[in-house]
């Protein structure tokens, strides 16, 4: 499937090229620290201070501007984006919370499915009631589908990486379920790049799992082979429980 870009890749860096110029929906520092969805606010101050407003990550709607996926979104009701989310950490330093994005639920009961295009990333998954918490490793080729019953928010890696997701148009996104509170656990790099994780306090005590392997799955050639399963999947809980109950 053409999704009408190029990924460009200079060490950990990308750019997309789309041939043209489009739009994107850019998310900086100073955003994410306004509504306090970082844990670690005093050294985002400070990388903030020292060096500007840093972009964290940039959301390209394809159904907007992108012949096939208008047609994807026409005939089969779902969106498709491009994520692109850079490498770093809130703090001058080399240690430190790592880049993520905002993060939301649905609020609608339907659900998600994120594909890493280039460079493995991350999945922080949290319970909307419970709060407990699985933070999934997504491989590039890799596929993973998001029950609506989970808060969710993308965490960098060691590189920058583009993500492609697909949603009902009708799904909805709820951003102030983490306006002012973040996750209930953030994850950080320490200077040798290992992860670990911090809980935040303006949670109840829960319980965390990280996942580091899954089954491949290949939602982007599903989308092409056969989109109306793809949508029947994606609007149907208990088929994303079924997919996914073997890691939450």
């Amino acid at each position: 499937m053409n999704l009408g870009f190029l990924i460009k890749e200079s060490g950990k860096e990308i750019k997309l090229d789309f041939g043209r110029k489009v739009e994107s929906k850019k998310r900086y520092l100073s955003e994410l620290l306004k509504d306090k969805v970082i844990l670690d606010l005093e050294n985002s101050k400070k990388l903030l201070k020292k060096k500007g407003d840093v972009l964290v990550y940039e959301v390209y709607n394809l159904w907007k501007f992108d012949e096939f996926a208008k047609k994807f979104l026409e005939n089969f009701g779902l969106m498709m984006d491009i994520t692109l989310l850079k490498q770093g950490v809130f703090s001058l330093k080399e240690e430190g919370e790592a880049f993520c994005t905002y993060g939301h639920a649905h609020q609608k009961n339907l659900g998600e499915v994120y594909q890493v295009l280039k460079n493995d990333c991350f999945l922080l998954l949290t319970h909307k009631k419970t709060f407990n918490s699985y933070l999934i490793k997504i491989k590039e080729g890799y596929s993973f589908f998001i029950h609506p019953s989970f808060i969710h928010r993308l965490i960098s890696g060691k590189k920058d990486s583009v993500i492609l997701n697909f949603v009902p148009e009708d799904a909805g996104h709820d951003y102030d379920v983490v306006k002012n509170k973040g996750f209930p656990f953030h994850v950080f790099y320490d200077n040798k790049k290992k992860l670990y994780f911090k809980e935040n306090r303006k949670y109840p005590e829960a319980g965390l799992i990280l996942v580091e392997k899954i089954e491949k799955f290949d939602a982007l050639k599903l989308a092409k082979k056969n989109p109306k399963k793809l949508r029947k999947i994606l609007r149907r809980p208990k088929d994303i429980y079924d997919l996914t109950k073997n890691y939450l």
